[in-house]
């Protein structure tokens, strides 16, 4: 039994270790996203040095903006005025920000937990 929780306490040790390195990898990462209309545009502009790791950035903003698509279009509406149109458009990005970090904590921790599976599947 002692042996069992000391493997289980390894495994999450080593977890977390990985969410710690993959969340760090990420801060080297830079994207930029652009939203015009109903089209999306995320790229790299500085690699983490891991596609993986890369690919979260982006994959982060997709799945926000996709998640605040309705409001994203609403900004648009020709029938507001500008100043309501830009002040919409301003808390959209505010929510996108915010939903955007809290989806990479999801993100980083799945990457983290696939490669431990990979990585804990191999005894090295």
């Amino acid at each position: 039994m002692t042996t069992l929780l000391l493997a289980q306490q390894a495994n999450v040790e080593s977890e977390q270790k990985e969410i710690v390195v993959v969340g760090q990898r990420l801060l080297h990462w830079k994207g930029e996203y652009a939203i015009r209309g109903s089209k999306l545009r995320c790229s790299t502009k500085n690699s983490s040095g891991d596609r993986d790791i890369d690919a979260l950035g982006c994959a982060a903003f997709d799945a926000c903006a996709d998640q605040l698509a309705f409001r994203i279009a609403e900004t648009d509406e020709k029938n507001l005025s500008k100043e309501v149109r830009l002040s919409m458009k301003e808390s959209v990005k505010r929510d996108l920000s915010i939903c955007v970090a809290e989806t990479r904590v999801v993100l980083i921790s799945d990457l983290a937990r696939q490669r431990q599976g990979v990585h804990g599947s191999n005894p090295s």
